[in-house]
């Protein structure tokens, strides 16, 4: 028996090069993930080992034979010159150690018998992972197409195997059914405002476009609604051209208290002026992922009034790329959280389940419309994943 490890980028990579070496009749001995050193670098990606073992006389071809007939199986042998082939068998261990003793005919028979009969069990062992391969890659597919990084698919495809290391064949739904609990076990929680606690100073950051002042008015809104007087709005942006317009017409709309402070002196002022205030947001010009200069100036501005939580506002129609850049620029500041906006404007939910499972950050909230009053919700991750799920459910129940 030969056995080799192979490494590779991910699994289909590997599965090729056990292929090409050992052929179809190879046997999968053991797989393992890789993990990347570091989850913002692209180049350092994820690998995947695979251990494969390849015996010519266990995945030899076998003819269609029946078990009784045994003059096909073992041809034309006499008592006297009978020997016991290499294979496994019954016989006892003193038998094997010595290939040249004669056996007798009733012997010959049972170790022919089976014989067979393990090869027909790794034929029907093979087609069971055909089975199970062809319901896998339906549900990568699927997972593909509606924007789930392949990094997540390959953890998952190694978690699957890891659990059924008898690779019993699962029907599409049960596959679905693991993914769900998989993805809900491995999914950063969701932390949104406590509505019961003293005052907040929640900083936000994103890039140009993102929705932060527009995320910033519904949520003051929101908070407005239940505890009146409470809450404050400060603006930093002093680099967009009508961004203190805008934000200052959005506080006017919800009836909030609207401030400006642009260095760390003018922000100490400020929040000394409404300290009777629970809620304070504070809104920031948008910063491109190379912008070190604009996120250290905010770092200082937002350490000097003890910004406790700071809430990474990102677009999702972005790709999965420029959301990981965002975030991982914005790892400096203190107790991150995620604020995904316009899923109003996205049919692929995919990307934003990739962000908050590779980043490893909890979700706030999410904006699911241009509304000011009642544009946002708390965020609920599992549940969107559940969801995205239950339309490959729906389809399979279409195809029945």
């Amino acid at each position: 028996m030969k056995i080799r490890k192979y490494i590779a980028r991910n699994m289909p990579e590997a599965l090729q090069q056990v292929r090409d070496d050992f052929g179809r009749d190879a046997v999968i001995l053991s797989t393992r993930q890789l993990r990347r050193n570091s989850r913002f670098d692209p180049t350092d990606q994820n690998q995947v080992e695979v251990t494969a073992a390849y015996d010519n006389e266990i995945t030899s071809e076998v003819t269609e034979i029946s078990p009784t007939d045994t003059n096909s199986i073992l041809g034309d042998i006499s008592h006297e010159d009978a020997y016991v082939p290499e294979k496994k068998s019954n016989v006892s261990h003193d038998f094997m150690e010595n290939r040249n003793t004669p056996v007798n005919k009733d012997e010959q028979i049972n170790i022919a018998i089976e014989n067979y009969q393990e090869k027909q069990e790794f034929k029907n062992s093979s087609a069971n992972n055909n089975k199970n391969k062809s319901n896998i890659d339906k549900m990568c597919y699927e997972f593909r197409k509606n924007g789930i990084t392949e990094e997540i698919i390959e953890r998952l495809f190694h978690s699957l195997l890891n659990e059924d290391k008898n690779h019993n064949p699962k029907t599409y739904t049960e596959l679905l059914s693991f993914a769900d609990n998989w993805f809900r076990s491995q999914l950063p929680g969701c932390r949104r405002l406590r509505i019961n606690q003293k005052r907040q100073v929640i900083g936000f950051v994103g890039s140009a476009g993102a929705g932060k002042t527009t995320a910033i008015a519904k949520i003051a809104g929101s908070l407005a609604e239940m505890r009146q007087d409470g809450v404050v709005i400060i603006s930093t942006d002093n680099r967009r051209i009508g961004a203190l317009d805008q934000l200052q017409s959005l506080s006017q709309i919800i009836d909030v208290p609207y401030e400006t402070a642009f260095d760390d002196m003018e922000m100490r002022l400020t929040l000394e002026r409404h300290k009777v205030a629970n809620f304070v947001l504070i809104d920031a010009p948008g910063y491109g992922c190379r912008d070190e200069t604009g996120y250290r100036e905010l770092k200082r501005i937002y350490s000097s009034v003890d910004v406790k939580e700071v809430y990474i506002v990102l677009d999702a129609t972005n790709d999965f790329q420029h959301m990981m850049d965002i975030i991982r620029s914005s790892s400096v500041f203190p107790n991150p959280r995620l604020l995904f906006t316009k899923l109003d404007q996205v049919s692929r939910i995919g990307t934003i389940l990739s962000a908050s499972f590779c980043s490893e950050i909890p979700t706030s909230y999410i904006s699911t419309s241009d509304q000011i009053s009642g544009g946002i919700e708390p965020a609920n991750m599992n549940k969107m994943f559940t969801e995205m799920l239950g339309n490959y459910r729906q389809q399979v129940l279409d195809d029945e």
